[in-house]
């Protein structure tokens, strides 16, 4: 019930702040513009709506091929994850654990509550997902043990 909570205040608040801006959005996939964010292995990004670091509602999309992590880290802001290609692995935790990774193939959605500790990762071939949340947010790493 509480993730149903999240998902319906996240929805809400997304469709408020682009109801709140009146404006009518359209990207279509030519328009959506890729940023090289990181060479090795490759990752792009693409803002189609607002920015992370501005008050209201944002949304990205990420491009990322086998080798990409994300390691454990939180966002101020419920984050909302629809995969769009590919296979997303994510889990929750503030420990990076490549054996608590689950699939999540193209068509799943997911909502990630503010604050949750959690990580991902792509393990093999390619990638797209989009995220959604409302700024201005940022990522927050949690510093990992060596071992």
């Amino acid at each position: 019930m509480r993730m149903f909570r999240s998902v319906a205040l996240a929805v809400c608040a997304l469709a408020a702040a682009s109801a709140a801006a009146g404006e009518f959005l359209v990207v279509t996939p030519e328009r959506i513009d890729w940023k090289l964010m990181r060479k090795e292995p490759p990752l792009h990004r693409a803002f189609i709506q607002g920015s992370q670091e501005a008050a209201g509602a944002f949304t990205f999309r990420v491009r990322a091929t086998a080798g990409h992590k994300l390691l454990p880290h939180t966002h101020p802001d419920d984050r909302v994850i629809t995969v769009l290609e590919g296979t997303y692995w994510s889990a929750v935790g503030a420990e990076w654990d490549e054996s608590k990774l689950m699939a999540f193939p193209a068509g799943s959605f997911y909502v990630v509550p503010a604050g949750m500790p959690h990580f991902s990762a792509v393990l093999e071939g390619e990638t797209v997902f989009q995220e959604s949340g409302i700024g201005p947010s940022r990522n927050d790493m949690i510093p990992q043990v060596a071992r």
